[in-house]
């Protein structure tokens, strides 16, 4: 994927209106909290200024909209844990902010966010949310429904989690399993594959990789009940939810032992890993799937194909949301989240990120297209051997008439770019979603967290 497919749409999209918000006074400030590099910049893939950030680009449009000039502070976090003592600190009076699943639910349970007024009979949200109402993909809906956040957040970015590999030196088997941390072997090349592995310097991603290694045998074998046909989809994500979420003290014990094993095997990230494996300083990578794309667009510029596995054991599908803090501006958080979940700002922020936006819709699916679908000929006849995906559960009731969500992606091409932002929902059904462990739980994690850290650095 690269930035400059969509600088046509940027520059119509963005340009609308000749007003600016200069001048030292506004009518309304609206301050936003985002993780880093996650919004769509204004800048070419070089870092050159090309038209206006979305940021400004909403500053002009709510103006023409309302009247009111606005200006965004824009400030950015890099762990859900920063952004939340930031503001449960009073560091930050934040109007928006966007955590992660797991610590909504704490935001949530400690009563510091304002209500978006979700109608959970009529599964929509109420006034000044249209787009999200309109373009929201059917299947994070039923997420953020199911799990009960759709009244305090509004969904910004969505994914899964797992490595970022280069298939000159590691196969897809040894990438299959979460045991390959623990046991990394030799690449390709017969060379030592310790310490050019990374897990993540961030608690709940790495944990849950060692759970799913200290409870190998039991995910294995729901999976194959699954495979069976003896367990229902709902019910082995419901019975791996339980597995991946299990913060007992045993399972503690259990995970922090099989943390500190990884000493030998292993090096602590949490940015720089995606930039090290296309440079060739590491051959494989725990990563966050939007990051696993940026890898492989980056690499393919020197012409090193990287590849992106889930193991087979199970995962995460993990969420970012917008959250309004207790005090918040709601008119204006709202026209702002309502601006970002216009499909074609969506687009231009998910071709920046890499991330998959959980806005469905026409230009979405276009922009999916564009990217994924295999070249025809003059005939309309692929030229290279396809895989034909069904993504219906994604892109369901939001296309144009007559539409529909089946694209030809090149069979060489899987495993890649397209299955890093759309998995199917065969890899669906075994990632389950962060819970919040609650105070006590956080408390004896983070303990377990720093001993394993303490241990390794």
């Amino acid at each position: 994927m690269k930035k400059t497919k969509l600088l046509l749409l940027a520059t119509t999209i963005l340009s609308l209106s000749g007003l600016t918000s200069c001048g030292s006074k506004y009518d309304v400030t609206l301050t936003v909290y985002n993780w880093e590099d996650y919004i769509y910049a204004g800048t070419d893939e070089n870092g050159n200024k090309v038209e206006d950030s979305v940021i400004e680009s909403f500053e002009k449009y709510y103006t023409e909209k309302t009247g009111k000039t606005i200006h965004v502070d824009y400030q950015t976090f890099s762990t859900c844990e920063e952004m939340f003592n930031q503001i449960n600190d009073g560091a930050i009076k934040a109007d928006l902010c966007c955590p992660s699943d797991y610590m909504i639910q704490k935001m949530q349970s400690k009563n510091m966010l304002e209500s978006f007024g979700y109608d959970y009979a009529q599964g929509k949200y109420t006034e000044g949310l249209d787009n999200v109402n309109s373009y929201l993909s059917p299947y994070i809906k039923d997420l953020f429904d199911t799990n009960r956040f759709s009244d305090y957040s509004v969904p910004y970015f969505w994914g899964t989690m797992g490595y970022t590999y280069n298939p000159e030196l590691v196969s897809e088997e040894q990438v299959s399993t979460w045991e390959f941390q623990w046991n990394p072997g030799n690449d390709s090349k017969g060379q030592s594959l310790n310490k050019r592995v990374t897990v993540k310097n961030s608690v709940r991603d790495t944990y849950f990789t060692a759970v799913m290694h200290v409870y190998r045998e039991e995910v294995m074998a729901l999976k194959n009940q699954y495979e069976a046909g003896t367990l229902t989809a709902k019910q082995y994500n419901t019975q791996l939810s339980e597995v991946f979420n299990r913060c007992d003290t045993n399972t503690l014990n259990l995970v922090e032992k099989a943390l500190k094993e990884l000493k030998p095997y292993v090096q602590l990230e949490v940015d720089s890993g995606k930039s090290d494996i296309v440079t060739g300083q590491l051959a494989v990578n725990l990563a966050w799937s939007g990051d696993s794309v940026f890898s492989m667009d980056t690499a393919e510029e020197s012409n090193v194909y990287l590849a992106y596995a889930i193991p087979e054991e199970g995962s995460n599908v993990w969420f970012d949301g917008w959250c309004m803090p207790k005090g918040a501006n709601v008119e204006a958080s709202k026209a702002f989240l309502d601006y970002l979940s216009n499909p074609e700002i969506a687009a231009l922020n998910m071709n920046e990120t890499g991330y998959t936006s959980p806005i469905a819709g026409q230009a979405i699916w276009d922009l999916c297209n564009e990217w994924y679908a295999v070249e025809e000929d003059e005939n309309g006849t692929p030229v290279t051997d396809y895989d034909e995906v069904d993504l219906s559960y994604f892109f369901e009731g939001t296309l144009d008439e007559g539409e529909e969500a089946i694209i030809k992606v090149d069979s060489e091409e899987r495993g890649r770019q397209f299955d890093a932002q759309y998995p199917s929902e065969d890899v669906i059904v075994r990632c389950a979603i962060m819970k919040d462990f609650g105070d006590e739980g956080n408390a004896a994690l983070y303990t377990m967290w720093n001993n394993f850290k303490n241990s390794v650095m």
